[in-house]
């Protein structure tokens, strides 16, 4: 007979729960950079997520337990999230970079070929994730 309860996972979680981690603390740090108070700029990370992927299960409590994790205050560091916009010439570097990670991966990947070069992006949209401290969002009355 088999055992009763959930199956033990050993603590190991599909690949789609790190994309939700990234989107969520993304979301909520984006608005309490706006100046969002923690309870709305909690909700504005369940409806970011729910805009960006609608098949993601979330919820407030989800996001929640995304924060006590990431961005609990017994950590000295944790993961930061920076979306930027490569300039054109940073472009090339790109597609160069990617054209020998496809050749060094031995035709499981492709890279898009561009006939001409109006058809090559001028930007192209990063994400960076960098190690560093929590960031501080002090409150619009505190005193300094």
């Amino acid at each position: 007979m088999a055992k009763r309860g959930r199956p033990n996972n050993n603590g190991v979680k599909p690949g789609w729960v790190l994309l939700r981690i990234v989107m969520v603390l993304h979301a909520y740090d984006q608005a309490r950079g706006r100046g969002e108070k923690r309870s709305a700029a909690i909700s504005d990370a369940v409806s970011t997520v729910r805009s960006l992927a609608p098949e993601m299960p979330i919820s407030e409590t989800e996001v929640k337990r995304v924060l006590a994790e990431f961005r609990s205050e017994k950590y000295a560091e944790t993961f930061i999230f920076r979306k930027r916009i490569a300039p054109g010439h940073e472009v090339d570097d790109w597609f160069d970079m990617l054209k020998w990670v496809a050749k060094e991966s031995h035709g499981k990947w492709e890279v898009p070929a561009f006939s001409d070069d109006e058809a090559r992006p001028k930007q192209l949209r990063t994400f960076r994730i960098d190690v560093g401290p929590p960031p501080s969002y002090p409150r619009h009355n505190s005193r300094i």
